[in-house]
């Protein structure tokens, strides 16, 4: 696997060597915060690389190497050995369809040979909980699924992915990955803690939260929050939400609000909320993040091989809420990664609304608020 990372340098992208690299067949690219933003990036890899394959996001912030940057992008041209890939697309106009759209992206991609799937999804029309369960149920757990939803800085108001095409908002985008060449390792870890009362979610519809122990919703959460109320939904991404079913008290999933309804006394999130589940508010500081993102490197770097032949690449996927707390720390959290990998891995990826691994038990998950990596390497 030859891998070649770009850069954005505001108006055209940036590589090594005076050349175009040799045939990439997949191009992953992330940048801006608004689909026109996002657009123009992909127009320019598309000069670039004709014939590739091409998928990307809006974002609230890119990773690219040890740096993180704001309005800028970074790309990845991947060209592999043996693996095969195939990609789809589909556009949706609320979250209610959520599911059938994972169904049928996951449909259209199915094949014995099918070792891994990557998913760039919207961030504000898509139920992530849903896509990602759409995916699993109609490919079989024994695929791995990773990937994220795009970000529009912290406005949460219109995303854009990128299919091969200029960015969409409620677009989402797959790229399969076929044969038995590829090596994956995947870790997700938060570094949040828990704090409060444990309460229980007796009223929600997918993931529109309405009750916590017979009571409105929103407003037992406003109380927590004090002041930083005002600022819904935006301050509650120091604030997230950790659900687990009321028999597995051992891990989590964790949820951040995604809008707010003062009417219906409501919080919309990015995954679902189950009814019976219970529910307990999170914080976090700089160094448990840092340490959180360290111990999904770790997860990551001990399944693949590291004198595979050829390139590495790393994904990283991590929350807007995380960039928000740790503020002008946040290359931390990326140098924390970067350290437990191969001095020529290339590292790349971004901020997000939502980030898509399995957990420790294996299964593919929504998640808010983590660190989630990919590690792909190529078998010779």
């Amino acid at each position: 696997m030859k891998v070649t990372h770009l850069s954005w340098d505001g108006s055209q992208w940036q590589y090594p060597g005076a050349v175009n690299p040799a045939q990439p067949q997949l191009v992953l690219f992330f940048g801006g915060t608004d689909p026109a933003q996002t657009s123009l990036r992909y127009r320019r890899l598309a000069s670039l690389f004709p014939a590739a394959e091409i998928l990307g996001c809006s974002t609230a912030g890119e990773i690219s190497g040890y740096e993180v940057t704001e309005e800028g992008g970074v790309a990845v041209a991947l060209e592999f050995a043996s693996t095969q890939i195939r990609t789809a697309g589909i556009l949706l106009s609320g979250m209610a369809g959520s599911y059938q759209a994972g169904a049928t992206l996951a449909e259209s991609l199915r094949h014995d040979q099918l070792q891994a799937l990557f998913v760039i999804s919207d961030g504000n029309r898509v139920n992530g909980s849903e896509l990602v369960q759409g995916l699993r149920d109609h490919v079989g757990e024994s695929v791995f699924i990773a990937g994220g939803l795009a970000g529009d800085g912290g406005k949460f108001e219109e995303t854009g992915v990128s299919f091969n095409g200029d960015a969409l908002a409620g677009q989402i985008a797959v790229v399969g990955f076929y044969g038995e060449s590829l090596q994956i390792g995947w870790g997700s870890v938060g570094g949040w803690t828990p704090f409060g009362p444990l309460r229980r979610i007796t009223r929600s519809e997918a993931n529109v939260l309405y009750e916590l122990d017979g009571k409105p919703a929103l407003g037992l959460y406003k109380s927590y929050l004090g002041d930083s109320a005002e600022q819904l939904p935006g301050s509650a991404l120091h604030f997230p939400i950790m659900i687990r079913p009321e028999s597995d008290q051992e891990e989590g999933l964790v949820r951040t609000i995604l809008s707010i309804d003062d009417d219906k006394q409501s919080l919309t999130f990015a995954g679902n909320m189950p009814e019976g589940h219970t529910a307990q508010l999170m914080m976090a500081s700089y160094e448990s993040l840092v340490e959180g993102a360290a111990a999904a490197a770790t997860h990551a770097a001990t399944a693949v091989m590291r004198d595979a032949p050829g390139d590495h690449l790393v994904l990283m996927i991590s929350c807007v809420g995380r960039k928000l707390v740790l503020n002008h720390r946040i290359e931390e959290e990326v140098e924390a990664v970067a350290d437990l990998f191969p001095a020529d891995t290339v590292f790349a990826g971004y901020y997000s609304y939502g980030e898509i691994s399995p957990q420790h038990q294996g299964f593919c998950e929504l998640h808010n608020q983590t660190m989630t990596i990919t590690y792909f390497s190529e078998r010779s």
